[in-house]
């Protein structure tokens, strides 16, 4: 009996942290296997970002450490600075495009990157490309925490001088971490770890800071370079060594590329952002001038800093860290170490909001896609910081330089699937999505496809991404392909974009996808004809969690943005 007792007792523990973790109890006639509150359209109360959220967003995006570094990685591949130059304004402008064109269903229908998904790749099909988007946010987070350290290890350094400087080391060697690192790791971790709590429906803000911020700290280092360097004469030295038998073409193509990567993964997954945004034009063009103007200015202000620099004391300190050490090397002053301190506490804030914005975000949206009985966005966002812990970053950065060769090779994975989400949405459906179908996952329903797969769209991503293999291979064993697959990997974003979009245009031309389900076949399909009721039909019925409906029809059309679950008259 005392068995039965506490079996029964442990029965109903288990059953009441089952009841707790899961997300809501019941979705009426939705299936919890497809829907939550972060994956439904977001609600009018929830539409937060505003037209300069987005812009913002993308300014303090560019003006960080990426941004300021991304002048080395362009000369490296075998560039002057002129050409470096050339390919940053090119490879801006296809990343403004691109981030403008994903952000528009986000913006049109309010859902995120895994529901998106559902209508492009089928219901079952996007759990590759969701799983693809996951994996790589988890590793990029916890590298760019370990980077981020560095920041902090300088802020330390100038409030506490030699005392940290010197601080003895008590690791060994084959921990491939200092005892100064891992504390600055643990500093930088526990820092972002607040903010990790707060849904992206209002963190908006944050980026608006980091945003007007950004810019001041960045323009005051630059003029401080300038002063106490040689100027902008010295912007046509050598600042670093360029990359030996790259033909100026292919060089510039290889420069293109990766301006592309540093948006690989980010701007498939526009929509996470953009459907908090008020209306679509929020996420219009002037972010897509955003990421233009921004990512093209930093560019040259990071050159030719670094370059008045190194005219100066003959050294190129491309990573700021490196750079704001060696300023406090040599001019260890109060104010000197206040304002390294600022700039350095500026540039770790916008370390931060890239990692929310490219890498938490996407994580909990993700896992929420995967897993919508039991996960949130915030719970993801969670997970993924204690995940980032135990993927020990240093150890991948010190040990496996493949590795991250493989996560630099993005854009022959994103770049199939941007061009495939653009022409999809744009051609095939012409703006319209039927949010009903996004959380019906079930054989007859327009984004179940074959088995739940959408064959189009797969043949379409394996024809891009074929073209970047071989390529690929070549940069872990370079004597294994010749070097018309080396050529083609530096097209890599541009040439598997391309291929993969024309492929799936196609395929959608000789096999069309069904945009309305089979008894809404005659409504026009104008673009975005279902972008005025925000992806509901005029004769669906609006109905609550609690399963009630309205009466009135008037209501029903001004609330369907805020619908849970939906019912169709027959």
């Amino acid at each position: 009996m005392e068995r039965v007792t506490q079996f029964a007792a442990n029965f109903k523990s288990a059953a009441a942290f089952h009841a707790f973790v899961r997300t809501e109890p019941q979705h009426g006639l939705l299936s919890s296997r497809w829907i939550n509150d972060d994956l439904k359209p977001t609600s009018p109360e929830r539409r937060t970002w505003t037209w300069y959220h987005l812009p913002l967003f993308w300014a303090g995006l560019a003006f960080g450490t990426t941004g300021w570094n991304v002048a080395s990685s362009l000369i490296a591949v075998g560039l002057s600075w002129q050409y470096a130059l050339c390919s940053c304004i090119l490879g801006s402008a296809i990343s403004a495009f691109a981030v403008t064109a994903l952000a528009r269903p986000g913006g049109r229908y309010h859902v995120g990157y895994p529901v998106v998904l559902r209508a492009v790749m089928g219901m079952y099909g996007s759990f590759v490309f969701v799983c693809l988007r996951l994996m790589t946010g988890l590793f990029w987070f916890g590298i760019q925490t370990y980077s981020g350290a560095n920041l902090i290890s300088t802020c330390i350094l100038c409030m506490f001088g030699s005392s940290w400087k010197n601080w003895e080391n008590t690791l060994p060697l084959s921990a491939d971490i200092t005892s100064k690192q891992l504390v600055c790791f643990f500093v930088a971790w526990l820092i972002q770890m607040p903010l990790l709590f707060i849904h992206p429906s209002r963190i908006q803000w944050f980026f608006t800071v980091k945003g007007l911020v950004m810019p001041v700290a960045t323009f005051g280092l630059f003029g401080w370079c300038m002063a106490h360097g040689q100027g902008i004469a010295s912007i046509g030295n050598p600042v670093a060594k360029a990359a030996d038998g790259v033909p100026l073409g292919w060089a510039i193509m290889a420069g293109i590329n990766t301006i592309m990567g540093t948006l690989a993964s980010l701007s498939v997954t526009q929509s996470d952002l953009s459907r908090y945004c008020r209306k679509p034009s929020d996420a219009g063009p002037l972010q897509g001038l955003a990421v233009f103007v921004s990512k093209t200015l930093v560019f040259f202000l990071g050159l030719a800093a670094t370059a008045s620099i190194q005219g100066a004391w003959g050294t190129a300190y491309w990573n700021i860290w490196d750079l704001l050490d060696a300023i406090l090397d040599r001019y260890w002053t109060a104010s000197a170490r206040t304002a390294v301190f600022l700039v350095s506490l500026a540039f770790y804030g916008s370390a931060i909001g890239s990692n929310i914005g490219t890498n938490t975000i996407a994580f909990g949206a993700d896992l929420t896609g995967l897993m919508p009985k039991y996960m949130t966005i915030v719970r993801g966002q969670v997970i993924c910081c204690f995940l980032g812990i135990a993927m020990v970053p240093w150890k991948i950065l010190a040990s496996a330089e493949n590795f991250i060769t493989f996560l630099g090779s993005m854009p022959i994975f994103f770049g199939p699937l941007s061009a495939i989400m653009i022409t999809d949405y744009f051609y095939a459906r012409r703006g319209n999505l039927h949010i009903v179908s996004l959380f019906q996952g079930e054989k007859g329903t327009i984004y179940w496809y074959t088995y739940g797969v959408n064959w189009r769209g797969i043949a379409a991503w394996l024809c891009g991404f074929a073209l970047g293999l071989p390529g690929l291979i070549g940069r872990f064993h370079p004597h294994a392909v010749d070097d018309a697959a080396k050529n083609i990997y530096r097209m890599g974003w541009l040439i598997t974009f391309c291929t993969s979009g024309v492929v799936y245009a196609a395929l959608v031309t000789i096999f069309p996808v069904p945009v309305y389900p089979a008894r809404y076949d005659d409504t026009p399909k104008t673009f975005e004809y279902l972008g005025k009721t925000d992806g509901f039909f005029d004769d669906e019925q609006v109905i609550y969690i609690d399963g009630t409906a309205s009466e009135d029809a008037d209501l029903e059309k001004k609330m369907a943005a805020a619908t849970v679950i939906t019912e169709t008259k027959l």
